[in-house]
């Protein structure tokens, strides 16, 4: 399991290595390339004199490979996101002031999408082709197509201005423990967010125990006597698991990116609102630094579904070790 475990992390090096490497390139290609911070920060006062002062100052007139080089090494061994030229703040400084709230807001959203789209998704799979089948594939297939910001606006109108009149934003500022303190306020953005990833999970989650129902060991087990419930959870709810928690692990990343719409329409502040700010000013460095560390999330994910499928499964990490 510890060579399994190593060979997981060594392969997450390397694809954050490119990440990095694209994530830096991606500004050359806006107006003004490099250069574009110079301008969004002088403003009126950008003249080509003003802007090559100012790039030079900040390290911007050196080659590409010489920046690329400094970045890696600032941010592998130092752990340094840079510096915002618009907030005259440490890239770490501006996000630590919001991740832990977007990463509240994600996590609970996620410990419910857990607790109803797996039971509903077994359920689906136990009843498939009955009423409430239908009726939860219907209702699945809405919220799925549903824009997350008009299931957002409705809920606002529905709860916000009408019974049972919620708070349709939560408290301002940046104090990480809000949704603790007021949880009251929380419940719109969460229930938004949770809706739009039971939908996906819940078919998923039926998909997978129906596929699991036709193998031979299940018609086996039936074949001993064993009742219907305890097939369908000590046989078919462990075997598809593995999958689930695949989905699990890669929806962290989704559920941080889908909290940008949420917080925009609820305006929360939090890490979506500030990647949206960033990038409208042209901070580019906050740009980058929240790219990174939302890919770092992502391999997280992964690295914990990856994880979590050898403990389930002893066969995973046995083939990956031939």
């Amino acid at each position: 399991m510890f060579t399994y475990i190593l060979r997981r992390l060594g392969q997450s090096a390397i694809v954050l290595l490119i990440i990095i490497v694209l994530t830096f390139s991606l500004p050359y290609f806006q107006p003004h390339g490099i250069l574009a911070p110079a301008y969004a920060v002088l403003q009126n006062h950008a003249s080509a004199l003003n802007v090559h002062v100012w790039a030079e100052q900040h390290g911007l007139t050196q080659s590409y490979f010489v920046r690329l080089l400094k970045y890696i090494d600032q941010l592998v061994l130092h752990f340094n996101l840079g510096h915002s030229y618009k907030q005259s703040l440490s890239v770490s400084s501006i996000i630590g002031l919001y991740v832990p709230r977007t990463l509240w807001l994600a996590l609970s959203a996620l410990i419910f999408t857990i607790l109803i789209a797996i039971p509903l998704g077994i359920l689906q799979a136990s009843r498939r082709n009955t009423v409430v089948d239908y009726t939860a594939t219907g209702t699945a297939f809405v919220l799925y197509a549903t824009p997350a910001f008009l299931l957002c606006m409705l809920a606002i109108d529905a709860f916000g201005f009408h019974w049972p009149h919620l708070p349709i934003s939560p408290p301002s500022g940046v104090a990480p423990w809000a949704i603790f303190t007021s949880p009251k306020a929380f419940i719109l953005p969460v229930g938004c967010l949770t809706l739009l990833s039971v939908a996906g999970m819940s078919r998923f989650m039926r998909g997978t125990v129906l596929e699991v129902l036709v193998q031979d060991y299940i018609r086996t087990a039936r074949a001993k006597g064993c009742g219907s419930r305890r097939v369908l959870w000590r046989h078919a709810f462990r075997n598809a698991l593995g999958p689930i928690v695949t989905i699990l692990g890669l929806s962290i990343p989704g559920l941080i990116s889908g909290a940008l719409i949420i917080e925009d329409v609820f305006n929360y502040s939090g890490l979506g609102v500030q990647t949206i700010n960033a990038a409208l000013t042209f901070d580019v460095p906050t740009v980058l630094g929240i790219t990174i560390l939302v890919a770092v999330f992502t391999l997280l994910g992964n690295l914990i579904a990856d994880v979590a499928l050898g403990l389930i499964d002893p066969r995973i990490r046995i083939q990956g070790a031939k």
